[in-house]
């Protein structure tokens, strides 16, 4: 951990972030797309919008909630499956868009009022080890 992330998980009045919910979503990963705008209107790509789903059944299997109002410090990991002839060496799609699918997922839920809360967040993608399944886990933590 770096010492500015260090620094800015304890910037709380106590000096301590609580632990609010630690979520696992046991699929994998999406990068979230871009709304589609057409003649006809606005949309959601099919991929996304089933990716949300899924990830709906499983954040209605969890108790967990984020207090109201609380600045929240949040690390996303995004384990994915590498592709048997990629040449990569971390999964493609940009960090930014897999982290705004679980953030979404867990707003569109009521886990939390809003991620407007978030004031720090760490995220990383990485391909999956040998027999270790794609997921993505989200660990919310409050500062205050």
């Amino acid at each position: 951990m770096t010492p500015t992330t260090k620094a800015a998980i304890t910037d709380s009045p106590s000096g301590e972030a609580h632990l609010c919910a630690s979520l696992v979503f046991p699929m994998e990963p999406l990068p979230a797309s871009r709304p589609r705008v057409t003649k006809w209107g606005t949309y959601i790509a099919k991929p996304y919008k089933g990716w949300l789903a899924e990830a709906a059944k499983y954040l209605s299997t969890v108790s967990a909630r984020v207090p109201p109002d609380r600045h929240l410090h949040v690390t996303v990991e995004v384990v994915c499956t590498r592709a048997r002839t990629s040449k990569l060496s971390t999964p493609k799609g940009d960090i930014d868009n897999y982290v705004k699918a679980p953030l979404d997922a867990i707003t569109h839920a009521k886990l939390w009022e809003d991620d407007k809360w978030v004031t720090d967040l760490v995220a990383r993608k990485r391909f999956a080890r040998p027999g270790e399944a794609a997921h993505t886990a989200v660990i919310i933590k409050s500062l205050s």
